[in-house]
């Protein structure tokens, strides 16, 4: 096939779909016709946010203890965590015996702990709760749309030329959070994957719309094509080049987790002006037999933060790294009879990082004041995310979320 027949076979077939998860040609994504921007420098006094989704609903009370309320051993009698083994923190509070290395950071100001987090008429299905977090939208007037997404989107009308930030997804599959209107997230797992993966006649063909002397001025389809494919080259070379040459003697824990954070600080070190980077990690949803299962994720997710901290200590970048670790929902506060625990309401988070007010922050939620069994938020979530858009993203929280919500004072501003 010659190759405008081919060309014209990729812009039916492929092309104008770029920017929809899952184009067969590229394992690239967000390659659609609005909001593609290249890499390139990033700024020295650049901020970098990195989300980490705790999905399948992580059991706060008990990763954030309040070990000395005798209704939380009423409630949990053997799913309760022996007093001795907790790493206290204060306040009648410990933590899980698996997070050390977060009890450490916490004493030592640079982690900070969010109490009774929630948002009002809750929602216990992962599916609804988690669009909820990801959208910051209660009322689904935002459909379509993620926080995050929207905050780029706003980068985009500062930068219309295209010199605004990337979010990058390190997982295959693309969180709403990071969807904007105009802008559209790229996925990879492995980012020494991030490139051509179509057949070697659809390969020279999408090499040759990338270079300025394909004839593409005469047709705005096949301009269009070559700026996308030209982009889309120079990007993913930027990608691999990153994470081929970073070399680290920090040895990070051999689990998704820790190779995601590793590829993190590999990205961040290779000064990609990335400015949102999202993972994963789980699944949290303990019905049954909760109490192994949940000290290997909160131990695995820990070796990880540490060894992802010590990392950007080494590289000078502790103070412009912040991470936010969330899940969708908390589970109830009674144990039940296969020894786990079922969808509940409020939460916790946490944040990670050398420019924070580390600390506890909220009210220990109520276990004598229940709603139907579960704890009562006093936290809206969004209070969280306006504080890190307004004062760490710098973009205006108000555009983002559609509401003011006060700050928490995390951030010292």
């Amino acid at each position: 096939m010659s190759n405008e027949r081919t060309e014209k076979r990729m812009n039916r077939r492929s092309f104008l779909g770029l920017g929809v998860a899952g184009a067969s040609l590229w394992s690239l994504r967000g390659l659609g016709a609005e909001g593609f921007i290249p890499f390139g420098e990033r700024g020295e006094d650049e901020k970098i946010l990195v989300v980490l989704q705790m999905s399948g609903g992580n059991d706060g009370l008990n990763t954030v203890i309040p070990f000395e309320n005798p209704l939380y051993r009423k409630a949990r009698p053997q799913l309760g965590v022996p007093e001795k083994d907790i790493h206290k923190i204060g306040k009648g509070l410990g933590l899980h015996p698996s997070l050390r290395g977060c009890a450490e950071l916490l004493h030592a100001k640079k982690f900070a702990i969010v109490q009774g987090v929630g948002y009002p008429h809750p929602n216990r299905s992962h599916f609804k709760s988690m669009d909820i977090w990801h959208a910051a939208d209660l009322r689904g007037s935002r459909a379509g749309t993620g926080w995050l997404g929207r905050a780029l989107d706003q980068e985009l009308l500062s930068h219309p030329r295209g010199k605004a930030e990337l979010g990058i997804n390190l997982s295959e599959r693309i969180p709403l959070a990071l969807v904007g209107k105009n802008y559209k997230p790229i996925a990879f797992q492995n980012p020494l994957g991030y490139q051509y993966q179509g057949s070697s006649e659809e390969k020279k063909v999408f090499e040759h719309l990338a270079k300025k002397e394909a004839a593409v001025e005469v047709n705005p389809v096949l301009a269009r094509l070559h700026q996308v494919a030209e982009e889309a080259v120079l990007t993913s070379a930027s990608v691999r080049k990153a994470a081929q040459e970073y070399k680290t003697p920090v040895r990070y824990p051999r689990n998704q987790l820790g190779r995601s954070l590793n590829h993190v600080a590999a990205m961040i070190a290779g000064k990609l002006p990335t400015k949102v980077y999202y993972t994963f990690h789980g699944s949290f949803d303990t019905h049954v037999n909760q109490s192994g299962r949940h000290a290997n994720l909160l131990k695995q997710m820990d070796a990880a933060l540490m060894a992802f901290q010590k990392d950007l200590r080494r590289l000078g970048m502790a103070d412009r790294v912040l991470l936010m670790g969330f899940s969708e929902f908390g589970r109830r506060v009674a144990q039940n009879k296969s020894q786990g625990t079922d969808h509940g309401t409020a939460g916790s988070l946490f944040l990670m990082g050398d420019s924070l007010r580390g600390g506890i922050y909220g009210e220990t939620p109520s276990l004598s004041d229940l709603d139907h069994g579960d704890l009562k938020f006093h936290m809206d979530f969004r209070r969280v995310y306006a504080e890190l858009l307004d004062s760490w993203m710098g973009v205006p929280s108000v555009k983002v979320l559609g509401a003011s919500f006060p700050k928490l004072g995390l951030l010292g501003s």
